[in-house]
C-alpha cells in the first residue's frame, strides 16, 4: 500500500513538473513582445514622437542665451577735438584698448498667430498616431506568433498520426508474415506490408522534420530560441459558438488600431495646416538683455555707480514682424497640407472598408473551419474502428490485406485532416481576433 502511494505521488509530481515546464501561447507572446525587432522599432518611433512634443513645447517657453567676446585693439579709441587758434588738438580717450563683452539675452514669444500652440497639438497627435501604430505592430505580431504556434501544434499532431500509422503498419507486417509462413495468405500480402511500412517510415521522418521547421518559424517570429525540452500547450477543444456578425463588426470598427491611427493623422494634419496659416500673422517677441562691457575708459573692470563709466547695460524691447510678401510660399504650404488631409480622409475610408471585409472573411473562415473540424473528428473515430475491425478480420481470415491497408490509409488520412482542420480553426480564431482588434485589448 505504501509503495502504491509512493508511485502515485511520483506520477503526480512528474505530471505537475511537465505542466509547469510547458509553454503556452501567452508565454510565447510575452517573449515576442520582449524580443521581436518590430516591437523595438515601434517603441523607438513612439520615443521619437515624444521628443518631438518636447521640441514643439520649447517654442512656448522663454529662451536664455549667454554670449561672450574679447577684443584687443592696437590702441585705445580716442576722440580728437580741434581748438581754433591753437596748433594742437585736444585728444580725449573714450575707451580701453581691450574690450570684454559678456551678455545674456532672454526672448519670449508673445504672439505667433497660434502657430506654436498648433505645432504642439500636432506633435501630440503624431505621438498618439505612433502609439496606435505600435498597437498595430503588436496585433500583427500576435497574429504571426499565433499562426506559427498553431503550425507547430498541428505538426505535432501529424507526427502522432504518422507514429500511429507506423505502429499499425508494423503490426500488420508481422501479422501478414505470420500468415504467409502458416500458408494462410499469399506471399504478396507480406511484400505489400513491407512496402506500406517503408512508406509509413518515410511519412514519419517528414512529420518530424515538419515539426523542426515549424519550430524554427515560431522562434523566428518570437525573436529568440525556445527551450526544446518544453512542450507547447494546446489551447483546448474549439468552442462551438461564434460571435454575431454585427457584434464582431462593431468591435472591429471600434478597436482596430489602424483606424485610430488615421484619426490621429487627420488631427495632426489639421493642426499643421493651422500652423501654416499662422505664418501670415504678425510675430511679437519680447527681448531683454543684461550686458557687461569692460574695462571702461579708465581701465576699471568693475564700476556700477559712476555715470558714463558703468561696466554694465540693461535694456529690453518688443519686436514685431509682419510678412507682407513671400512669393506664395505660405499659401503653397497650406494647400499641400489640405491636399494631404483629403488623401488621409480617403485612406481612412478605405481602411474602414478593409476592416469590414476582414471581419466578414474571418467570420466565414471560422464557421467553415469549425464545421470541417467537427466532421473530421467524427471521421477519425469511425476510421479507427474500421481499422481495428479490418485487422481483426484479417487475423480471422474474413478480411483481405487490401482491406487492412485501405483502413490504415483511411485512418492516417483522417487524423492528418483532423490535425489540419484543427489548425485551420485555431488560425481562423486568431485571424478573427486580429480583425476585431481583440488582440490589442489582450496585449494591453
Amino acid at each position: 500500500m505504501t509503495l502504491h502511494r509512493l508511485l502515485l505521488a511520483l506520477t503526480l509530481a512528474a505530471a505537475v513538473a511537465t505542466t509547469s515546464s510547458a509553454q503556452t501561447l501567452d508565454e510565447c507572446l510575452a517573449l515576442a513582445r520582449q524580443n521581436a525587432p518590430a516591437i523595438k522599432v515601434a517603441d523607438s518611433d513612439v520615443s521619437r514622437a515624444e521628443n518631438a512634443i518636447r521640441e514643439a513645447r520649447a517654442a512656448l517657453a522663454p529662451t536664455l542665451r549667454l554670449g561672450a567676446s574679447y577684443v584687443q585693439n592696437n590702441e585705445a579709441p580716442k576722440a580728437v577735438f580741434p581748438i581754433p587758434g591753437s596748433p594742437s588738438n585736444t585728444v580725449v580717450r573714450t575707451g580701453s584698448a581691450s574690450l570684454l563683452d559678456v551678455r545674456t539675452d532672454a526672448q519670449l514669444t508673445l504672439y505667433s498667430g497660434g502657430r506654436d500652440g498648433a505645432l504642439v497639438r500636432a506633435a501630440e497627435s503624431a505621438r498618439s498616431r505612433e502609439a496606435r501604430g505600435r498597437e498595430q505592430v503588436d496585433a500583427d505580431l500576435v497574429l504571426r506568433v499565433s499562426q506559427a504556434f498553431y503550425r507547430v501544434l498541428a505538426s505535432q499532431r501529424l507526427e502522432e498520426a504518422a507514429q500511429e500509422a507506423l505502429t499499425t503498419a508494423e503490426a500488420h507486417r508481422r501479422t501478414s508474415a505470420a500468415r504467409v509462413r502458416a500458408g494462410a495468405a499469399p506471399r504478396l500480402d507480406s511484400l505489400q506490408a513491407h512496402v506500406d511500412l517503408a512508406q509509413r517510415t518515410t511519412a514519419m521522418v517528414r512529420a518530424m522534420e515538419a515539426i523542426r521547421l515549424a519550430r524554427v518559424d515560431l522562434e523566428t517570429a518570437i525573436g529568440v530560441p525556445l527551450d526544446p525540452a518544453k512542450p507547447l500547450v494546446e489551447p483546448g477543444i474549439p468552442a462551438l459558438d461564434t460571435p454575431a456578425d454585427s457584434v464582431a463588426l462593431e468591435q472591429g470598427l471600434d478597436a482596430r488600431p489602424e483606424l485610430k491611427a488615421y484619426d490621429e493623422a487627420l488631427r495632426e494634419n489639421a493642426q499643421r495646416a493651422r500652423a501654416a496659416r499662422a505664418a501670415k500673422s504678425p510675430l511679437v517677441n519680447l527681448t531683454a538683455t543684461a550686458e557687461y562691457l569692460g574695462p571702461n575708459r579708465n581701465d576699471a573692470y568693475w564700476e556700477l555707480e559712476e555715470p558714463g563709466l558703468k561696466t554694465y547695460k540693461l535694456y529690453a524691447g518688443v519686436g514685431v514682424t509682419m510678412p507682407i510678401l513671400d512669393g506664395g510660399l505660405s499659401g503653397a504650404r497650406v494647400g499641400a497640407l489640405e491636399a494631404q488631409g483629403r488623401g488621409l480622409l480617403a485612406q481612412r475610408k478605405e481602411a474602414d472598408l478593409t476592416v469590414r471585409r476582414d471581419v466578414s472573411r474571418a467570420l466565414s473562415n471560422l464557421r467553415v473551419a469549425l464545421t470541417v473540424w467537427r466532421s473530421d473528428s467524427s471521421r477519425v473515430a469511425a476510421a479507427r474502428e474500421a481499422s481495428r475491425t479490418a485487422e481483426a478480420g484479417y487475423k480471422g481470415g474474413t478480411s483481405t490485406a487490401t482491406d487492412v491497408r485501405d483502413a490504415e490509409a483511411a485512418l492516417a488520412d483522417a487524423r492528418a485532416e483532423e490535425a489540419q482542420s484543427l489548425m485551420d480553426y485555431w488560425v481562423a480564431r486568431a485571424s478573427l481576433d486580429h480583425a476585431m482588434g481583440a488582440a490589442v485589448k489582450k496585449g494591453n
